[in-house]
């Protein structure tokens, strides 16, 4: 009995560390857009669709991953999905041209539609109640160490070689895959394991999970997605190099990481409507500010606070999407999610180019976004108990 105990506690622990995947993933990309520019010879817009190519495919098949998932058996589809991520991104790493990095990053994108949900899913399922928000705070947290980490790994490959921070990506993949059990190994009564009555798609087609979703959507597009635009500041205004805007950005990650928990305890206490709706509003009204922050000090110390509040938005909506369909709890978990990175690929086209124009008209229009993601949460009447 200690002995399976013990393995149990290992396999959360892995659940939690795969979430540094999809942000490491996304955003190690951010400091090396110049780098990137260079190498292939394009734009800085044009280098927004290598975060389209990531982001369109994740958000695309997010729609039904979680379901189809639920229907063949997590445990099946996990652990491969991870290998092919880590093979992906390895193909990142030796792209000799664009269209080839493009294509590789249309390879992470469609892998970790299958990993995100799939990891959450299995970590909430079985959560106390009234502790939802704990459990997503802790993930949330893992997701910022992936933020953490992406920067930083971004940052150094800029300076030294862009295609090193690709490798380092591939090989944590190859270790979390390795790490996961075999869909054999888990036993029928494991969280990994199909749901005994497979979900339908249709069963997310309600107004409070729609209008969740556009509340990830609308958040990310805006407030939330903050972070490209922030990494272009260091670099196109302040004058940082790849490295000093990786530890700029890692601030922003670190205090999302202690945030997250912290904010996890608080959902469980205000209850998840009335906690997104404060971290959505405080969020918004940061990234408005962030125009006026023209140093590196003022531009780090704005982001840093900034940064716990985008974590605090992302512990919200997905405590919301993990309760607001008891019935194919991966399926909405991955539509919300779905939603919220088809906001972020929608960002890095609108925004990038507004930035190069005015980048005081790039943070107050993503800001002004998150004015309608208040409305969308409110509308949706979900709270933690899952019921409008």
């Amino acid at each position: 009995m200690d002995g399976r105990v013990a393995r149990g506690e290992w396999r959360r622990v892995l659940l939690y560390l795969g979430g540094m995947m999809g942000p490491l993933g996304t955003f190690v990309i951010l400091p090396m857009i110049p780098e990137l520019r260079t190498e292939f010879s394009v734009t800085t817009g044009q280098i927004g669709w290598a975060l389209w190519c990531y982001l369109l495919p994740f958000a695309g098949l997010l729609l039904v991953s979680g379901t189809i998932a639920d229907r063949w058996g997590r445990a099946r589809v996990l652990r491969p999905a991870v290998a092919l991520y880590a093979v992906a991104t390895a193909a990142c790493a030796v792209a000799p041209s664009y269209l080839w990095f493009l294509a590789a990053r249309v390879g992470q994108g469609s892998m970790n539609a299958f990993i995100t949900p799939l990891l959450l899913a299995t970590l909430t399922e079985t959560a106390p109640a009234g502790r939802v928000g704990r459990i997503v705070g802790r993930y949330a947290a893992c997701q910022a160490l992936g933020q953490l980490a992406a920067p930083v790994v971004g940052g150094y490959g800029a300076d030294v070689n862009w295609r090193l921070a690709y490798v380092a990506t591939a090989v944590i993949g190859v270790a979390i895959a390795l790490l996961l059990p075999n869909a054999a190994d888990d036993g029928a009564s494991d969280s990994l394991q199909a749901l005994s009555s497979p979900p339908r798609l249709r069963s997310l087609l309600r107004r409070p999970t729609l209008l969740l979703a556009a509340t990830a959507l609308l958040s990310a597009l805006g407030p939330v997605g903050a972070r490209v635009l922030v990494g272009l500041s260091g670099r196109d205004v302040i004058g940082l190099t790849g490295s000093q805007v990786g530890w700029l950005l890692f601030g922003g990650g670190l205090a999302g990481m202690f945030a997250a928990p912290a904010w996890g305890i608080m959902l469980d206490r205000l209850g998840g409507r009335q906690a997104a709706t404060i971290a959505i509003a405080v969020c918004s009204g940061l990234v408005a500010l962030l125009p006026a922050a023209q140093t590196t000090w003022s531009l780090a110390i704005l982001w840093f606070v900034t940064g716990a509040a985008t974590q605090s938005v992302v512990v919200s909506f997905q405590s919301l999407a993990s309760v607001a369909a008891p019935d194919n709890r991966a399926g909405a978990l991955s539509f919300t999610l779905s939603l919220r990175f088809g906001g972020h690929a929608l960002g890095a086209i609108i925004w990038l180019p507004v930035f190069s124009v005015s980048p005081a008209a790039a943070y107050l229009a993503s800001a002004a976004v998150g004015g309608l993601a208040v409305v969308a949460v409110l509308a949706s009447r979900l709270d933690t108990s899952g019921q409008p």
